[in-house]
């Protein structure tokens, strides 16, 4: 019997040739991280963001498939690695809206709780 495939979701921002165009293909527990800091207040979102936006930059003279992952402090204090593409979605979408924010983070408990949709772009 073959085995399932995994859950995946999409999480995308902007569409190249846009600079910060990524998109990242999330397994339910990388969406469950991402929650975490949707629901971190603005200023822990915005430091988080400019902390992944530098280290994330400081990659790109490596290409693609030779970046690392990113290290990550949870919300809770425990440090995970990213990788490269969630951590740059994550640098472009923290510091959105609180209407953008919350609008990604209810497609984002969704689709955890009904698998509804496949891909998340906070600009559509």
């Amino acid at each position: 019997m073959p085995t399932p495939s995994p859950r995946l979701l999409w999480l995308g921002f902007e569409r190249p040739p846009h600079p910060d165009a990524v998109c990242h293909a999330a397994t339910p527990a990388d969406v469950e991280f991402v929650l975490e800091w949707l629901e971190q207040p603005e200023a822990a979102r915005q430091r988080i963001a400019q902390q992944l936006r530098r280290y994330v930059d400081d990659q790109t003279h490596l290409s693609l498939w030779q970046r690392p992952n990113v290290p990550c402090r949870r919300p809770a204090g425990l440090y995970v690695l990213l990788p490269w593409r969630l951590a740059k979605w994550l640098s472009c979408i923290l510091p959105a809206t609180p209407t953008a924010i919350d609008r990604t983070r209810r497609r984002l408990e969704a689709w955890l709780q009904h698998n509804t949709g496949n891909v998340v772009n906070p600009i559509s």
